[in-house]
């Protein structure tokens, strides 16, 4: 850094140190927030439900209650007997 941006450095970081806490971390927030905006431009959003979707499609129908019950009951005399 050369020596006047130094100098205005050292004079914010003075100024902001007399803040109380609470102030200086918004500050502080703040200027995350404009390095993020900086640092990772908005990305598009992805189609995640789609593909969400698309790993539980199977080429079966789904079960019917029935079944389910089914299922239930033997998974239940398994573990209970």
């Amino acid at each position: 850094m050369n020596t006047i941006k130094t100098e205005n450095y050292d004079n914010v970081l003075q100024t902001v140190r007399q803040w109380p806490p609470n102030r200086r971390f918004a500050l502080v927030r703040d200027v995350i927030n404009t390095l993020a905006t900086e640092a990772f431009p908005s990305q598009s959003k992805r189609k995640t439900l789609k593909k969400a979707l698309g790993l539980l499609a199977t080429s079966r129908p789904a079960p019917s209650d029935a079944e389910i019950q089914q299922w239930l009951d033997e998974h239940r005399l398994e573990k209970y007997g």
